[in-house]
Parts: structure tokens; C-alpha cells; sequence
């Protein structure tokens, strides 16, 4: 039949992995670093997995495919939560435990890498910070994150992400963290952080903070 469905770009697609973990069905999968569209009867052609894609590599055409198979992907579904969440077993013994951890392969995390999943941290609103001689001890405290979400890359991060809805946006160059020791309490509390260098990454990133 012919009917809507997504295609990927891969000469585009920079193997981020987010079209990947945007898919609900699971019709995106990771194959050689690049993103591909492993069944077609999976694809519903919503094309969720478009705003996610930093790249631009994705897009809904009209061809033949096979239809949409809602059962199969409710089948496959369980069975990728039944792997992620196995049925508990009974305690090991730290002897167990030991030649389990031995012997299990490390496995690459499907839908790319992880490092570029999107993400959002609720993090607790901290309390402005206080002169340094006005409590001595805030000197030797340990320092909290005021990151609130991920990727930071302006190249990575998906344009639409949710993240992006009313925030107050923080844009600083890659080596601005690095050379000022209070980035965090200074510039990024309260705002979403995104990082790029307009003087070395290869991109113009006019277009992508335009959207």
C-alpha cells in the first residue's frame, strides 16, 4: 500500500541517536553509527522522531510500505520492557555478584549514544549565594550543578525540545566554563545552557538559534 512513513537522511544523520529514543514505536534503530528506519509496518508516519532530529535528516514521504502494524509494535514493546525490566530474583551471594559482574560483556546502550539523549533535571532551586566572608564555610562547600537539562551542544540540541517552552536562555561559548570558576552560580542558575564556539566549530549556528 502506499502510504506516509519517515525517511532518514543518512548522509545527514550524525548518529546522535535522538530520532532513535523520540521513536515510541521503536521503528528507528541505530545500524553502523547511523540512524535507520529498521521495519516499515512499525512507522506509523506521525514523525515524532522529526523535532528531535538536530540534523534536519529526517522527513515524511508517501510510498509503498507495508501498513502500520499496531499489535506488533505493542508485542515488540513489551518485549523491550520485559529485557529492561527483568523479573526480580531471588538475593545472590557477594561470590555470585562478583562472577556475574566478571563475566558479563560490557554492551554499547541501544539508540546510540548516551551521552546525546535528551534529558531534563529537576533540580531543586538553590539559594543565592552568599559572600564568601559572610559564611566562611560556603568557601569549602561542596558545589551543585546548575545544569537542567541535556544535550548543551547547539549542534545536538533538538530545536523544539520541551525545555525550550518560556525559558530564559543562557548561549556562552565552549571555554567559558573552563575559564570562570562560578559559571555555574553566576550565569546558569535559573536559565537553559546551551555551548558552542562561533570561532572554531565548522557550522553556522544562525540558522539552528533562529529556530
Amino acid at each position: 500500500m502506499k502510504r506516509k512513513i519517515v525517511q532518514i537522511d543518512r548522509e545527514k544523520c550524525t548518529g546522535c541517536g535522538l530520532c532513535a529514543n523520540a521513536c515510541h514505536e521503536g521503528a528507528i534503530g541505530m545500524v553502523d553509527g547511523k540512524a535507520t528506519l529498521l521495519r516499515d509496518d512499525y512507522c506509523d508516519g506521525m514523525g515524532d522522531c522529526l523535532p528531535a532530529c538536530p540534523a534536519d535528516a529526517i522527513r515524511i514521504v508517501e510510498r509503498e510500505a507495508d501498513a502500520y502494524d499496531e499489535k506488533a509494535v505493542a508485542t515488540a514493546q513489551a518485549a523491550r520492557a520485559a529485557a529492561t525490566n527483568p523479573t526480580p530474583e531471588e538475593p545472590k551471594s557477594a561470590m555470585q555478584e562478583q562472577e556475574t559482574t566478571h563475566a558479563a560483556p560490557h554492551m554499547p546502550p541501544p539508540g546510540g549514544c548516551p551521552g546525546k539523549m535528551m534529558r531534563t533535571f529537576h533540580r531543586a532551586p538553590t539559594p543565592a549565594p552568599q559572600p564568601v566572608a559572610a559564611d566562611p564555610a560556603a568557601a569549602s562547600a561542596p558545589s551543585q550543578s546548575e545544569l537542567v537539562q541535556w544535550p548543551v551542544q547547539i549542534r545536538l540540541v533538538p530545536a523544539k525540545a520541551p525545555y525550550f517552552d518560556g525559558a530564559k536562555l543562557l548561549i556562552a561559548a565552549d571555554c567559558t566554563a573552563y575559564a570562570y570558576a562560578a559559571f555555574h552560580r553566576d550565569f546558569m542558575r535559573g536559565k537553559v545552557t546551551i555551548v558552542g564556539c562561533p570561532k572554531l566549530d565548522p557550522v553556522d549556528y544562525s540558522e539552528k538559534l533562529t529556530q
